[in-house]
């Protein structure tokens, strides 16, 4: 595991290096260890491995001192950074990201779409049952009952209505366009 003591200690020891160099071709083997050192402690992808990438320096020009300048400004950048800052963080690939996205409009489409289906529910239940029985129904909704008790008492209450009073809800409930499309969405 790379640590900034170290990453720190192998940049000094690249810096050192550099110094001493005056020829293309030394500066030119320097940044392929320094690359690869860089691509160790920050990856490939970083700004810093990437700077270094374009620094040039060719045999035939007279830009090794340039070169050599904008790299030792670079490395210690580098070193100073890691002293003050540490070493940046970067994401484990084999650690899942957790992303989590809020949508205001998402969430006002589903409040829509559920008033829409309750709408719906609520016509489909006063289609196939009585006043009567819609008012048996609202006493036992309204009743000091703990949820389990009102929801059997909701069920023996409607299969006293008959067999055939649930299976028509549910079925009318199921075939009708605005539902069937929102299964639909989310099968």
């Amino acid at each position: 595991m790379i640590t900034t003591e170290n990453a720190i200690n192998t940049l000094q020891k690249r810096f050192e290096e550099l110094t001493n160099i005056r020829d293309p071709q030394r500066f030119n083997e320097w940044k392929i260890k320094t690359l690869q050192t860089l691509g160790h402690i920050y990856g490939a992808d970083h700004n810093s491995y990437s700077a270094l990438k374009n620094i040039n320096c060719f045999s035939y020009s007279d830009r090794t001192a340039n070169a050599i300048r904008e790299a030792t400004e670079l490395i210690k950048g580098l070193i100073e950074d890691l002293g003050n800052l540490g070493l940046p963080v970067t994401s484990n690939p084999n650690t899942p990201n957790v992303n989590l996205n809020i949508s205001q409009q998402n969430t006002q489409f589903q409040t829509t779409s559920i008033s829409i289906n309750l709408d719906i529910l609520i016509e489909i239940i006063k289609d196939e049952l009585k006043g009567s029985q819609i008012k048996e129904l609202k006493a036992i909704i309204d009743s000091n009952e703990s949820q389990e008790e009102k929801k059997k008492s909701f069920f023996d209450k409607i299969k006293s209505f008959g067999a055939d009073i649930a299976s028509n809800i549910l079925a009318t409930l199921l075939t009708n366009p605005k539902i069937y499309e929102q299964i639909l969405l989310h099968l």
